[in-house]
C-alpha cells in the first residue's frame, strides 16, 4: 500500500497548517484545503484516504462538505471543530461522518482515531480472528468454532465499533453515536446496558475473560487482539 492520503480542511491557516506538519511527522501524506472549493478540487484529483474536515469554514459550512464528499466516496470521515453541540453531532453523524472529536483536542487522541478510521476501512471485506471468534465485516457476522452466533443488528454494531477500536476504549456516548445515532439520553441510558449484558453472553468467555470489558469511568474496551 502506498502513502495514505489525508485531505485536511479548516479554515485557520494556523491550525491547518498544524494538521499537516502533524500528518507528515507519522508518514502520512495531507492535502490542505480552507474551503469547499479547494477540498471539491482536491478530492477529484487525488486518491484520498480519509477526511478531516471543520464545521465553520468561514462563509461555509463542513456539513455541506461531508454531504458533498459522501455522495462520491465512502471513505472516512472526522469532524474535528469545536462547535459540540448535541444537535451539531448528530448532524454530522446523520450526513456520513464516522466520528467526531472536539476542540481543543490531544495530537494522539487524534491519531490514534485516525488509525482507528484508516483501520475499519481496509477491513471491508476481510475476515479476521480475535481469540476463539471469526469476524466476518462484510457479511455483518461473528462466528465461534465455527458456529455463527447469533446476533441482533445492535450486537453487531457494538462489536463492530468495539473491535476496530482496540486496543482503546471507546466512551458510553462514543458508542451510542456509533450505535444508534443519537445521543443516550433520547435512547434511554439502559439500552446500551442491556446490549452489551447480552453480547457478551453471546460470545461467552476466552482464557477466562469477557471480551468485552467494563473501563471504569470511561465506558468499554475489547479485550482481545485481532489478527
Amino acid at each position: 500500500m502506498g502513502k495514505i492520503n489525508i485531505l485536511a480542511v479548516e479554515d485557520d491557516k494556523t491550525v491547518l497548517d498544524g494538521l499537516c506538519d502533524l500528518f507528515a511527522s507519522f508518514g502520512y501524506r495531507a492535502f490542505p484545503a480552507e474551503n469547499i472549493a479547494e477540498a471539491l478540487k482536491i478530492a477529484e484529483a487525488e486518491r484520498l484516504d480519509l477526511a478531516v474536515l471543520d464545521v465553520s469554514l468561514g462563509a461555509d459550512s463542513g456539513f455541506d462538505l461531508c454531504r458533498a464528499l459522501r455522495a462520491v466516496s465512502d471513505m472516512p470521515i472526522l469532524f474535528l471543530t469545536a462547535r459540540s453541540s448535541e444537535a451539531e453531532v448528530v448532524c454530522g453523524f446523520s450526513l456520513g461522518a464516522d466520528d467526531y472529536l472536539t476542540k481543543p483536542f490531544r495530537a494522539s487522541e487524534l491519531m490514534m482515531r485516525i488509525r482507528a478510521l484508516l483501520k475499519r476501512s481496509r477491513k471491508s471485506g476481510e475476515l479476521i480472528s480475535s481469540g476463539e471468534l471469526t469476524v466476518d465485516f462484510e457479511k455483518q457476522t461473528i462466528r465461534k468454532f465455527g458456529i455463527a452466533v447469533p446476533l441482533s443488528s445492535v450486537e453487531w454494531k457494538i462489536a463492530y465499533a468495539l473491535i476496530n477500536a482496540f486496543p482503546e476504549p471507546l466512551t458510553r456516548e462514543e458508542l451510542y453515536f456509533r450505535v444508534w445515532g443519537k445521543a443516550s439520553s433520547y435512547v434511554g441510558e439502559n439500552a446500551l446496558n442491556v446490549n452489551i449484558s447480552r453480547l457478551r453472553e453471546k460470545l461467552g468467555d476466552f482464557n477466562g475473560k469477557t471480551y468485552i470489558e467494563t473501563v471504569r469511568g470511561v465506558g468499554y474496551r475489547w479485550t482481545e487482539k485481532t489478527e
